[in-house]
């Protein structure tokens, strides 16, 4: 891909002075490549961390699985004895069938579903429909949607899509009737000018992206290689007319017909102001996208939303959630101790019924 210096319009011997639009061109490129590289390593960092945590994690994580699904079967087996009071007998299978259900959650497991069943009052898909049918009905309630005729929300993850859906949908209404409100009325000089602007801009981000796709249309080449090379860059130019990416076009401009940007310094000035519209556009999506992408990291991690997303600090946060783990696991494994034997495991309770108390 080329750089940014053959992107940039530069004097001439004619000209020895770039005009206002020219400079405006050269500053947009190197914003919307800065964006880029800016975009490209918060991505990296992101990638290294679920990589980092995924092999710090995973181990653990299957480690305190393995314990919590021993403790199950121990406590199965603890129930089988006789000796224990009701209200004992009721705290060990609250106890077993919370983390059977909190495993199940995670992993399907027919036989802890069958321990779950065993000792739970209903069994464990009709808990789960029970839960499913209180979230939807909650859901109704807060928001308004009717979502009771909706036979395909058949877990959590349905539902959570379904209202993203129905908010959605909810919002591209709304955003239609202001459409059709802004369109009844009489639109301002103003308006009018800034929508004959966006027009022409549109327009020529089109003419860029026909001239582009005439040159490299696969269906016009025999050579299979070849046509797989155009199959490739077609849809790079499909991609970035659909995403408004006037620099890729530009940059694939410059790469098919082997020259630099200084054909952009002979174009007039209306079509460069709106290659600079366009250019203006883009840099801002850029820089919303990368928002939204750490907004949603930080949230998915727990974050503060304005912490600082880089690889030492993102490592504390790994190591901090590693102890988390380590320290659930020693307590999973003395839980087993007590479950060796029943003596040990009344005296817990007796302890557990003090502390409550």
């Amino acid at each position: 891909m080329p750089g940014r210096k053959s992107l940039q319009i530069s004097p001439t011997a004619s000209d020895p002075r770039l005009t206002l639009e020219q400079q405006r061109f050269n500053f947009l490129i190197g914003q919307i490549e800065k964006m880029r590289k800016n975009h490209a390593d918060v991505e990296a960092v992101m990638l290294q961390f679920r990589t980092d945590r995924s092999r710090t994690l995973q181990p653990l994580r299957a480690s305190l699985r393995s314990a919590c699904r021993e403790s199950v079967f121990a406590l199965d087996r603890l129930l089988e004895q006789p000796g224990w009071s009701r209200a004992e007998r009721s705290t060990l299978q609250e106890i077993l069938c919370g983390t059977a259900e909190a495993l199940l959650d995670v992993n399907d497991d027919d036989e802890l579903k069958a321990l779950f069943d065993k000792h739970s009052s209903i069994d464990f898909d009709a808990a789960k429909q029970s839960e499913l049918r209180r979230l939807r009905a909650e859901m109704e309630e807060h928001t308004g949607f009717d979502l009771s005729d909706d036979e395909s929300i058949r877990s959590e993850e349905d539902l959570v899509q379904r209202m993203y859906q129905e908010m959605a949908a909810r919002e591209a209404e709304a955003a239609e009737m202001r459409s059709a409100h802004a369109g009844r009325r009489r639109k301002s000089a103003v308006e009018k000018r800034v929508e004959d602007g966006a027009r022409l801009a549109k327009e020529a981000l089109r003419e860029i992206y026909r001239k582009l796709a005439s040159a490299v249309h696969p269906d016009r080449e025999s050579d299979p290689q070849r046509r797989a090379e155009k199959n490739a860059l077609m849809q790079t130019i499909n991609q970035a007319y659909a995403a408004n990416d006037l620099l890729t076009l530009f940059e694939t401009q410059m790469r098919l017909e082997k020259t630099d940007a200084s054909q952009l310094g002979n174009v007039g000035a209306q079509r460069l102001k709106q290659y600079n519209k366009l250019l203006a556009e883009q840099l801002a999506d850029l820089g919303a996208k990368i928002k939204d992408l750490e907004a949603g990291f930080r949230m998915d991690n727990g974050l503060q939303p304005r912490s600082v997303l880089n690889l030492q600090k993102l490592g504390m946060l790994i190591r901090q959630q590693a102890r988390q783990v380590r320290a659930e696991i020693a307590q999973q494994q003395r839980f087993l101790e007590v479950l060796a034997n029943k003596a040990s495991l009344k005296r817990w309770l007796k302890q557990q019924r003090s502390i409550i108390e």
